[in-house]
């Protein structure tokens, strides 16, 4: 015969199940996704490798950059090629680019002298060279890598000694930032001293910079203010880091992680609670290969450049 102590447990099993499984649920259908298509002209999908991607947030186009590509193209809304920027010495050198309101391109390139901003407008057009300014001793051997543009500021990231510089939008020094300071009270001890590296970058609509270190399994978020948060842990299990590349937030405060080596992107809350992974390594549509750098549109589109000619795919993202 059960006695009630026994009941008692019983039911409080059964319970914690229910709400387990009902959260788990929700959890789950809270955030949606589902593969729309890769970038493609007409003779079908591009086959870029770990290419840069920038939205034009005022006319959902896209620009892909960097990377096995040695021009700058321009995509729609439905994924179609639909410009192609002229080539010159510039535009052939470019390792990142950003888009204004206007229209009107900010190019970051490399020569053989260092590298350089500079302006184009819509139609592939040079404009001007736009030299840095004011930089301070500190930042004196910065050499970018990414740039991002936000509410008339330029975000530029030296991902190989971990600095960022924040410009106003004719390159002249706002504020600075070195990574490694701030990350140190997260690192964990055997990680200490490791070469370390950005890897993923972005700057969300409120101007808190996000970014991703591959060798400390982690993601950070670093407010305008110098407050940082990070997030994430090392493992092959779902939730968990392998090499961490790019990363983006949506206006939910959702987080999107992508993970070069397990080939999906992770999604977390506004409290970096992870919520669930997609894409998995593999060739069909909805796959992933090596994902890395992320770029989210107004219409809640989700771009992913991967590798072995992959290219860019692109998903939807739907909210429950």
């Amino acid at each position: 015969m059960i006695s009630v102590r026994q009941k008692f447990l019983m039911v409080t099993l059964i319970m914690s199940f229910a709400c387990f499984f009902a959260y788990s649920n929700n959890v789950s259908a809270e955030v949606e996704t589902s593969f729309l298509f890769s970038l493609s002209n007409f003779n079908g999908p591009i086959g870029y490798n770990w290419a840069n991607i920038a939205v034009d947030e005022e006319r959902n186009e896209i620009y892909i950059s960097g990377a096995s590509t040695t021009d700058v193209r321009v995509f729609n809304d439905h994924g179609m090629e639909i410009y192609r920027l002229d080539a010159d010495d510039h535009l052939n050198s470019a390792i990142d680019l950003a888009v204004k309101e206007d229209g009107n391109i900010f190019l970051l390139s490399r020569n053989g002298l260092g590298v350089s901003v500079f302006l184009y407008n819509f139609r592939g057009e040079y404009l001007s060279n736009l030299e840095f300014k004011n930089f301070p001793p500190d930042f004196s051997d910065f050499n970018a890598d990414r740039l991002v543009y936000r509410e008339g500021l330029l975000y530029l990231l030296d991902s190989n000694s971990m600095r960022i510089v924040v410009t106003d939008a004719h390159c002249s020094f706002r504020n600075g930032y070195d990574l490694r300071p701030l990350t140190e009270p997260f690192v964990r001890e055997k990680q200490k001293g490791s070469d370390a590296g950005v890897g993923g970058f972005s700057v969300d609509h409120e101007g808190n910079i996000l970014f991703t270190i591959p060798p400390y399994f982690l993601a950070f978020k670093l407010s305008p203010d110098r407050q940082i948060v990070a997030f994430g842990s090392p493992g092959s299990a779902p939730g968990r880091f392998g090499i961490v590349g790019g990363i983006v937030a949506d206006g939910r405060d959702h987080y999107y992680v992508a993970d070069r080596l397990r080939s999906v992107v992770l999604i977390f809350d506004e409290d970096f609670n992870f919520l669930k992974e997609f894409g998995y390594r593999g060739y069909r549509s909805d796959n992933l290969m090596g994902p890395n750098d992320l770029a989210l549109d107004s219409k809640g589109r989700l771009y992913i450049s991967q590798v072995r000619d992959r290219g860019v795919s692109v998903f939807q993202i739907t909210y429950k």
